[in-house]
C-alpha cells in the first residue's frame, strides 16, 4: 500500500481533489446523523438546498464511518481507518467465496490477495475509497446461495443488507452489485424448486431494498447524464488490461528498454490484470474446458461470477462509434447514463479473475506435495504483488494538510455562511475547491464553495461575482444571499493582497482576524 498512505500522519495527511471530497463526505454523513441535520442539506454550494445531491452521499461507507468519527471527531483519521480496513476485508470476503468454490484455503488465500491488492485498487486508492470498499460483492453470491438452499428470514435479510450496503457506497457499486445479483439469480435459480417462502421473502426483500436505495437515489433523478464523449474517453481497451502501467516495476522496465508506451496512474484507462493472474486464470479456463480442472464445490457460483466478469468486460469497453456496443444499450436504461467511466466495470472483471486464479492454482498443484503447493503459492503471491506495487507515484506520499487557523476562529463567531477565495472554479485546478470542503469540517458552517459530481446551474455566475470582492456588486450579492464571512488566502493567490487592502477601505466589510496570510472579513449589515 506504500506510498499511498502516511502512517505517521493519519490524522492530517491527505491527497488533493477527490480524496478530500471523500473525507468531507464521510464526515458530513456522520455530522448529519449526530446533529439531526437532514442528510442532503449539506453545507456546500450555499445557498443551494439539498446540495449533497451535487456529490455522492456514500452512505454505505458512512455507516461504518459514523462510530469512528463520533469517537475521534477527526474526519481525516476516520477516512484512513476505513481505507486500511478495506484491504483485509476485501481479502477475507474473496477468500470466503473462493473457498466455497474450491474448498482449498491456500488457493482461496491467493484469490483474496488478487482481489484485494490488484492494480485496479492501487489505481484508485489515492482518491476513490468507494472503489476499495467492495468486500460485500464476493459475499452476495454466497448469501444468495445459502438463502436459495434454505429460505429463512435471517438469510433473506443478509442478502438484502449486503446488496443495500454495497449499493449505497456509490452509484457505480449500486449498478455493479445489481448486475452481480441478477446474474447470480439467473444462474442459480433454474433447476431449483422454489417454495412459497422463497417467493414471499424475495418480494419483501426486493421491496425493502428498493425503498431504501430509492430514497437515497431520489435526489439524483434530476441530474443530467454524462455525454457519451466522456464515457468514451473513460472506457477500457485490451491494452488497459494487459500492459503494465508506467507506475509499476514492470512498467518502468518497459519504458526504459522497449518502444511500448505504458500508461500512467492517472485517468481511468489504467487497469492491468497482472500477467501472473492472467496466466493462472487462463490455466483455469483451459483445465476446466478439458475436464481436468479442480473439483468445484459450487459450479453455479463459479459460473455466475465468471459470467458477470465477462459481461462487465464487454461493458467496460464503453460506447462505440456506431452506437451498438453493450454499453450503448446499457446506457439507455434509467440512470445508467450517469456512469461516466465504463472502465470501472473492471472491478467485476477482477473479481472473476480472482476466482479463476483460485481454480488455476488448484489445478496446477493438484496431486503435489504440501511443500510444492506452499512454494507455488508463495511464488504466485510474490509475483502478483510485485506486478501491482506502485512505484514513482506522481503525487508521492500524502502530505499533512491541517485546516488553517482562520477556520478555527470561525467557531468562536456568530453564525453565518462563509465564502473562501481564491476560487478555483472553471480553472485547471478546480479540484482544489475540495480543500475548502475539508476546511469546513472544522466549523460546519454553510460555505459558498463546492466540489462534486455536478455543479448547480447558477454557481459559476455567483463565483464570478464573488471573485470581484470587495467590489460593491460582490458585497451586495454576499449580503443578499446571507454570506457573512469571507476568507482571503493570499498565500494561495498573491493577487489577493490588493483585495485585502481594498477590503480594509470598504465600510461594509470589517477585518476581524488575520494569520499567516489568511484574512477573515465580516460583511456588515
Amino acid at each position: 500500500m506504500s506510498p499511498l498512505i502516511d502512517y505517521g500522519h493519519l490524522t492530517s495527511a491527505s491527497y488533493e481533489g477527490d480524496s478530500r471530497l471523500l473525507i468531507w463526505t464521510l464526515a458530513w454523513d456522520s455530522h448529519a446523523v449526530l446533529t439531526g441535520t437532514p442528510l442532503f442539506d449539506a453545507n456546500i454550494y450555499y445557498p443551494l438546498p439539498h446540495a449533497l445531491a451535487r456529490a455522492e452521499h456514500h452512505v454505505g461507507l458512512g455507516v461504518f464511518a459514523l462510530p469512528l468519527y463520533a469517537l475521534s471527531g477527526n474526519a481525516v483519521l476516520t477516512y484512513w481507518i476505513l481505507w486500511l480496513l478495506a484491504f483485509p476485508l476485501n481479502a477475507m470476503a474473496m477468500h470466503a467465496l473462493a473457498w466455497r468454490v474450491t474448498r482449498d484455503h491456500a488457493a482461496s488465500l491467493l484469490a483474496g490477495v488478487v482481489y484485494a491488492f490488484c492494480f485496479f485498487r492501487m489505481h484508485h486508492a489515492h482518491g476513490h475509497i468507494q472503489l476499495l470498499w467492495t468486500w460485500a460483492l464476493p459475499l452476495v453470491p454466497l448469501a444468495l446461495e445459502r438463502w436459495l438452499a434454505q429460505p429463512t428470514w435471517r438469510r433473506a435479510a443478509m442478502v438484502t443488507v449486503l446488496v443495500t450496503i454495497q449499493a449505497l457506497s456509490s452509484w457505480y457499486l449500486a449498478v455493479f452489485v445489481a448486475i452481480l445479483a441478477a446474474v447470480c439469480a439467473a444462474v442459480m435459480v433454474p433447476g431449483r424448486t422454489l417454495t412459497r417462502a422463497h417467493v414471499v421473502q424475495a418480494v419483501v426483500a426486493l421491496a425493502a431494498g428498493a425503498l431504501i436505495v430509492g430514497w437515497f437515489a431520489r435526489p439524483y433523478f434530476g441530474l443530467a447524464p454524462g455525454p457519451l464523449e466522456e464515457a468514451a474517453a473513460n472506457a477500457a481497451d485490451v491494452t488497459a488490461y494487459l500492459l503494465p502501467p508506467e507506475n509499476t516495476w514492470l512498467g518502468q522496465r518497459l519504458v526504459r528498454h522497449t518502444a511500448l508506451q505504458p500508461r500512467w496512474i492517472w485517468g481511468e484507462q489504467t487497469l492491468f490484470i497482472g500477467w501472473s493472474a492472467a496466466a493462472l486464470a487462463l490455466a483455469a479456463v483451459a483445465s476446466l474446458v478439458r475436464g481436468r480442472g479442480p473439483d468445484v464445490a459450487s459450479p453455479p457460483i463459479l459460473a455466475a461470477v465468471v459470467l458477470t466478469g465477462l459481461l462487465a468486460l464487454a461493458l467496460s469497453f464503453g460506447p462505440s462509434a456506431i452506437g451498438a456496443s453493450p454499453f450503448d444499450l446499457f446506457a439507455q436504461l434509467p440512470g445508467m447514463g450517469l456512469l461516466r467511466a465504463p472502465a470501472r466495470f473492471a472491478l467485476l472483471v477482477m473479481m472473476a479473475v480472482a476466482l479463476l486464479v483460485t481454480c488455476g492454482y488448484a489445478a496446477i498443484v493438484r496431486g503435489r506435495s504440501r511443500g510444492v503447493r506452499a512454494g507455488v503459492l508463495c511464488v504466485c503471491i510474490i509475483a502478483f504483488l510485485f506486478e501491482s506495487f506502485v512505484v514513482r507515484f506522481p503525487s508521492g506520499t500524502p502530505r499533512p494538510f491541517p485546516p488553517p487557523p482562520v477556520y478555527e476562529r470561525l467557531t468562536t463567531l456568530p453564525g453565518g455562511a462563509v465564502a473562501s477565495l481564491p476560487s478555483y472554479w472553471g480553472t485547471p485546478e478546480a479540484f482544489r475547491e475540495a480543500d475548502y470542503l475539508l476546511f469546513s469540517t472544522v466549523h460546519w458552517r454553510p460555505i459558498m464553495n463546492g466540489f462534486g459530481r455536478q455543479e448547480p446551474p447558477d454557481h459559476g455566475s455567483r463565483i464570478d461575482v464573488l471573485r470581484r470582492f470587495p467590489d460593491q456588486d460582490a458585497v451586495e450579492l454576499l449580503a443578499r444571499i446571507g454570506v457573512r464571512y469571507v476568507v482571503l488566502h493570499t498565500g494561495r493567490a498573491s493577487e489577493l493582497v490588493d483585495r485585502v487592502e481594498a477590503a480594509r477601505r470598504v465600510s461594509s466589510t470589517q477585518l476581524i482576524y488575520s494569520n499567516a496570510g489568511d484574512f477573515l472579513f465580516e460583511i456588515r449589515p
